[in-house]
C-alpha cells in the first residue's frame, strides 16, 4: 500500500477476536497502520505493545483514529456500528454486519447522513485465485452453475459461535458466506429458492442447505458446523469448470492452486500467495480517500435481502 494514503488513515479496533489477532493486527504492523484496541480481555504483554482501551465508550469519545473495525460478537454488531457512526467514524464490521434488514437500512441511513463508509468485512473473493478464476472459466458471464461446500468441526459449546443470546450459530456465521456467492456469480434475478434444509441443535442452526435458481445461473450450498473439514467452490460453464480450495478462509502465506476440467482432462494452474485483508483494506482506504462509498452501501443490502429471503425459508 501507498505510505501516503496509510498516513491518512488510524483504526480502533472495538474487540479482541481470534480474526483481529490472526488477520486484522498482523496486516496493520505489516502496513504500519496506526492503530488502538478496546477491548476487556489483554494480557500485560499486549497492553505494552498496543495502545489499549478497557472501555468501548470511553474508546470512541477520546480516539484518535478515523476508523471503526467491529470485532465482536455479532449481536453487538448494530449497538457499537451505530454509536461509531454517530461519532463520526467510518465502520467497518465482522461479518454479519446485522441480524436484519432493518438494522442494515438504519445503519446506512446514518451513514450517508454522515458522508461516511459503511461495510461489511466480506474479503473471501480479494485473492488472486478468484481473477484467474474467472478468466479460466471465460468471464462471469459464462457460469451456469456455482457450488459451494465450507464445512468446519463443530465450535466448543462455550465457543461465542454456540451461542444463541450473542446470535451464533451456522446461518449467522456463514449466511453472509452464501450471499457473497451469490451477489458476485450469479447472473440476473433470483427466480426461485428451491430448498432451505437445515440442521439445529439446541435450538441453535448448526447447518444449512440451498438450491436456487437466477435467471442466468443455478446456486447451490451446504454450511456446516459439525463436519468432515470442506472449503471449495466451483464454477461450471457448458465447456468447463474451475475448482477452488480454501476459498473462504485463504491462507496468506501458502501457494493456491486451481483445478480446472477442460474436454475431459484435468489441468492445474498454481496460484502465488496473496493476503485477502491486506487486499480487502486497501481498497477500502482507496474508497474512503475517494469519499466512494454506494458500492459498499449497495453491497451490504444486496447480501442482506438474500439472507433474508434464506431466512424465511427457514422459520
Amino acid at each position: 500500500m501507498k505510505k501516503k494514503l496509510l498516513n491518512k488513515f488510524s483504526i480502533l479496533i472495538l474487540g479482541y477476536s481470534s480474526l483481529a489477532q490472526r488477520r486484522i493486527i498482523k496486516t496493520l504492523i505489516k502496513n504500519k497502520i496506526k492503530f488502538s484496541i478496546a477491548s476487556k480481555s489483554s494480557s500485560k504483554k499486549e497492553k505494552k505493545t498496543y495502545k489499549w482501551f478497557r472501555d468501548y465508550n470511553m474508546a470512541l469519545n477520546s480516539s484518535k483514529a478515523n476508523i471503526v473495525y467491529i470485532s465482536l460478537p455479532n449481536s453487538l454488531h448494530y449497538y457499537w456500528a451505530k454509536k461509531s457512526l454517530e461519532k463520526g467514524y467510518h465502520v467497518i464490521v465482522d461479518k454479519p454486519l446485522t441480524e436484519n434488514s432493518k438494522q442494515a437500512n438504519n445503519l446506512i441511513k446514518i451513514a450517508k447522513r454522515n458522508n461516511k463508509m459503511l461495510t461489511e468485512a466480506i474479503f473471501f473473493n480479494y485473492h488472486e485465485q478468484f481473477n484467474e478464476a474467472i478468466k479460466n472459466i471465460g468471464g462471469i458471464k459464462n457460469i451456469k452453475h456455482v457450488n459451494a461446500n465450507f464445512a468446519i468441526p463443530l465450535p466448543k459449546q462455550n465457543s461465542i459461535r454456540m451461542s444463541n443470546k450473542l446470535s451464533g450459530g451456522c446461518f449467522m456465521d456463514m449466511g453472509p458466506y452464501a450471499a457473497g456467492i451469490a451477489r458476485i456469480f450469479c447472473t440476473g434475478k433470483l427466480i426461485r429458492l428451491d430448498k432451505v434444509l437445515v440442521r439445529s441443535k439446541n435450538g441453535l442452526i448448526i447447518s444449512f442447505a440451498i438450491i436456487c435458481k437466477f435467471t442466468k445461473t443455478t446456486f447451490s450450498g451446504f454450511f456446516c458446523f459439525g463436519g468432515e473439514y470442506q472449503n471449495n467452490l466451483i464454477l461450471s460453464s457448458n465447456k468447463r469448470y474451475v475448482e477452488l480450495n480454501r476459498v473462504f478462509s485463504s491462507p496468506s502465506d501458502e501457494n493456491m492452486k486451481l483445478t480446472i476440467k477442460r474436454k475431459n482432462r484435468f489441468y492445474y494452474k498454481k496460484i502465488k500467495k496473496d493476503n485477502i485483508f491486506e487486499n480487502y483494506l486497501k481498497k477500502i482506504l482507496e474508497s474512503i480517500n475517494k469519499k466512494k462509498y454506494s458500492f459498499y452501501y449497495k453491497t451490504i443490502l444486496q447480501d442482506i435481502n438474500f439472507r433474508e429471503k434464506i431466512n424465511k425459508k427457514i422459520f
